[in-house]
């Protein structure tokens, strides 16, 4: 059947050439890099205000660090409250309409944030960031399932999370250059810093509106002036996916209650969410402590955080790896529970290693640690996205998997208690934990999979029984 229509296909718009324009090459240069800054400004806008308050934001606003939780907490809640509907809207509007209007409005939100006078305006400013930050991973996750096959799908993801992971290692960085600034024209350097990475986002906004197209089918931007991509290329775009999986050629679907009843009672969609709880938390508590583990090593402040973003470092490089292998193999399950190996091994190490070691002996086990965080997060995602068999499953359980992954990162920053320093014997041990759940929680994922993929040869489940392995395990 497939033979059938790749045919037709070809007979209609020829062979193309190995390495044509017209093939994934040409998205891989047009829409990945997109996506991936448009991940990296939202990390920053969400993220400096780490930076801001080690200027004197907390002065100025007359706040205590208590109250900057609270505003950080409000933020949170923001992004988890708004992600499935944000994920409608979507659907309503089409992908690249809907993500361009998140990047212009929470940019502004961002940059207003410089005029912030007393708690209030900040608690409301970090809030709102948040709501319109919210879809905007599991937006962008849809839109990379419209242009990619099912063994493109988790490179692609992970490369979509280079952004975030580039962000957490340059972002203190270019913080530091910034807040240099302050005394210039009038304003604070916790000012320039919210003006001028606001003002990035916004100019990444324009970025889109040039450039991001809307589908395969319509790859005009949204300005509707020209189109970078001919007919033929369209054609040659759009009917990949379309023999690749018929359930991904609409780029706009109407989600209605009794498909949202659909996509809440499939058990499977929970358990991908409950994996990137489980496999999240441990992120979220390192990503804050990390700094202040490696300084009670006996590191300089100014070092310590330098050594920590060695581990930003290295998950790109595991995470590009992992999802190369994922793809060529079109295995899933099994390599998260790879990744969990990985950190439940260092994390038994940092649970047993004697207080006296060496310190670089210690600062490598963290490191190694560290960098095996959230490695499984890409393909979980794109493991979810590649199994999904309908439009509206896709997208409120990208959303659902997105809420997890923030879950975790909310539940992680009660890890590391004062009372447990400076070693954290007991966080480390949660660590090891949480990690260790993850790994009957993937193998049950596959089992589902897996007794689905039965289903459908007998011709009795999803799809239509002639595709030997329907679901990726």
């Amino acid at each position: 059947m497939e033979q059938d229509k790749e045919s037709e296909i070809v007979a209609t718009v020829g062979q193309p050439p190995e390495r044509s324009p017209s093939n994934v090459d040409m998205i891989d240069w047009y829409l990945m890099p997109l996506l991936v800054i448009g991940f990296y400004v939202l990390q920053l806008d969400r993220t400096n205000i780490g930076n801001a308050i080690t200027d004197t934001l907390t002065q100025h606003l007359g706040i205590t660090n208590n109250e900057v939780n609270v505003g950080n907490q409000l933020m949170f809640a923001g992004i988890v409250i708004a992600e499935i509907p944000s994920n409608i809207i979507l659907q309503r509007l089409g992908a690249p309409v809907w993500l361009t209007l998140q990047v212009a409005i929470w940019g502004t939100i961002a940059l207003t944030q410089t005029w912030c006078t007393n708690v209030h305006s900040f608690y409301a400013t970090r809030f709102l960031l948040g709501m319109f930050e919210g879809g905007y991973i599991p937006g962008s996750q849809y839109m990379l399932a419209l242009f990619y096959k099912k063994d493109e799908l988790a490179l692609r993801t992970s490369v979509f999370y280079f952004g975030n992971y580039s962000a957490a290692a340059t972002g203190t960085l270019i913080a530091a250059g910034i807040l240099q600034l302050g005394g210039k024209g009038g304003l604070t350097g916790w000012q320039w810093l919210f003006v001028i990475e606001g003002v990035f986002t916004l100019v990444i906004f324009f970025a889109f509106v040039l450039l991001l197209p809307r589908s395969p089918a319509h790859t005009m931007p949204i300005h509707g002036r020209f189109d970078l991509f001919t007919e033929r290329e369209r054609l040659i775009l759009t009917n990949r996916i379309i023999i690749d999986d018929e359930s991904r050629g609409a780029d706009k679907v109407n989600i209605t209650l009794a498909s949202l009843r659909g996509a809440f009672v499939d058990i499977r969609l929970w358990l991908h969410m409950v994996l990137n709880i489980l496999s999240l938390t441990p992120k979220g508590g390192l990503l804050i402590y990390g700094p202040t583990i490696i300084k009670n090593l006996g590191f300089s402040k100014i070092n310590a955080n330098l050594l920590n973003a060695v581990g930003n470092v290295l998950v790109i490089v595991l995470s590009y790896a992992l999802s190369v292998a994922s793809d060529k193999t079109r295995l899933r399950g099994p390599w998260c529970i790879a990744a969990f190996i990985w950190s439940i091994a260092f994390a038994g190490v940092l649970c047993g290693i004697p207080l006296g070691s060496s310190r670089w002996v210690q600062y490598a086990m963290l490191t190694l640690l560290t960098g095996g965080n959230a490695l499984s997060q890409a393909i979980n995602d794109a493991w979810l996205n590649i199994n999904a068999t309908k439009s509206s499953n896709r997208s409120v359980g990208l959303a659902m998997a997105v809420m997890g992954s923030n879950l975790g990162g909310i539940i992680g920053q009660q890890l590391f208690q004062g009372s447990d320093a400076p070693k954290y014997p007991k966080a480390f041990i949660a660590i090891l934990l949480l990690y260790s759940a993850c790994i009957p929680t993937t193998l049950a994922i596959m089992y589902m999979y897996w007794r689905a993929n039965r289903k459908v040869r007998a011709g009795t489940g999803e799809g239509n029984g002639v595709a030997e392995k329907r679901f990726d395990l």
